[in-house]
């Protein structure tokens, strides 16, 4: 008998994301990168409750975090696969186009996302570290 997700079920629904991804090291970024079934644009999806659902959506709600009605998630790693909710900020559409039309903006989040993440973990800039050491 096949069982099915319960799409209320935050902890249900946060492993079933994460076993369904590659979890990359933080070194690396930190994406869980969805493997299963994707739009044709590259975001991953999967069916409970017989509706489609985005993956990085439900995992992100399912982390306890909200997105505001009419508000999108800007993937902050450039990962369109990517389901960390560490990795996901609410924006308004308006918001998501501007900064992927930011040149600047997409290559410096691909550059420096696994930076920033060590940097959160350790709460101070290594860069001011390094000075004063």
């Amino acid at each position: 008998m096949k069982t099915f997700l319960d799409i209320t079920d935050k902890a249900a629904v946060l492993a079933y994301v994460r076993n369904r991804s590659i979890v990359w090291p933080a070194a690396e970024g930190g994406c869980w990168e969805w493997v299963c079934s994707t739009t044709p644009d590259g975001y991953g999806r999967f069916t409970a409750d017989k509706r489609s659902y985005y993956s990085h959506r439900e995992a992100f709600k399912a982390s306890g975090r909200r997105i505001p009605e009419g508000w999108t998630l800007d993937h902050l790693c450039q990962n369109r696969a990517c389901c960390n909710p560490i990795h996901l900020e609410p924006v308004t559409r308006g918001e998501n186009s501007r900064r992927a039309r930011n040149a600047y903006w997409v290559s410096f989040m691909r550059d420096h996302f696994a930076a920033r993440s060590v940097l959160r973990k350790v709460g101070g800039s290594v860069i001011q570290a390094g000075v004063n050491a």
